[in-house]
């Protein structure tokens, strides 16, 4: 089984990877070892001033300094219009990535990232696609969204009508980054959304404790094993066609 790892806004995919590795040791373990994890780098790369709270480096310092963590994402937000800046070039992006290393079972992303996860399952689930989203990757089987947040009004294509795909909601309690109401508004874009939330007594971040990855792998079990029976299902009533 192969998954589909987004991070959030100034990380990259190694550092996501580093930031989870206790969740992907459980992942594993309970899913089999046929189970692959993907983190891929958004393709945007951050300069020092886009980084919030950041302050202007010191230039006498840099050559006895180290060079910080370089910083990515999957879209500039516009203060100005609402834009995400860069997407259509993410959209091309993760449509080769998909064709490159997938079939993908599902998405989990984490802050912007689960922004993008819950695009994505949209995406991927809708006949009219994006230009250069050209993959031919079928529809994800599930899609689990940490601190993620539902995108601007002019991006409505992608939620009239709701999001068929199962969409699992993660929220920290305490989290001061995307507030809570963000992501109910991503919750109700989500058939069956509401009856898919969790709370976890954090923050920002993608909680590791033991109750948690159990959800988390509850709810992947939950959508693999349905999938898999309604494809029985479906062969069954062919060969029944046929005879």
């Amino acid at each position: 089984m192969n998954l589909l790892f987004l991070h959030g806004y100034t990380q990259s995919g190694p550092s996501f990877s580093a930031k989870t590795k206790a969740v992907q040791k459980s992942l594993v373990k309970a899913l089999g070892p046929t189970t692959t994890l993907h983190f891929p780098t958004g393709p945007i790369r951050l300069s020092h001033s886009d980084i919030p709270d950041s302050s202007p480096r010191d230039p006498t310092l840099a050559e006895e300094s180290e060079e910080p963590e370089e910083s990515f994402a999957w879209w500039r937000r516009s203060d100005a219009t609402g834009e995400y800046v860069g997407l259509p070039e993410t959209l091309k992006f993760l449509s080769q990535y998909l064709d490159t290393h997938g079939p993908f079972a599902g998405v989990v992303g984490f802050s912007q990232g689960a922004a993008l996860a819950a695009i994505l399952a949209s995406v991927l689930e809708r006949g009219e696609r994006p230009e250069g989203f050209a993959t031919g990757h079928g529809g994800l089987r599930f899609a689990v969204c940490y601190s993620g947040f539902r995108a601007p009004e002019r991006y409505e294509q992608w939620y009239t009508p709701r999001i068929r795909t199962k969409v699992l909601n993660v929220i920290g309690s305490l989290d001061t980054v995307v507030e809570e109401e963000r992501t109910l508004a991503l919750v109700k874009a989500c058939e069956g959304g509401e009856e898919r939330v969790v709370y976890h007594p954090g923050g920002h971040y993608l909680p590791a404790t033991k109750s948690m990855v159990g959800v988390l792998v509850g709810f992947i079990r939950s959508c693999t094993e349905e999938k898999e029976e309604e494809e029985e299902e479906e062969e069954e009533t062919d060969v029944a066609s046929v005879l």
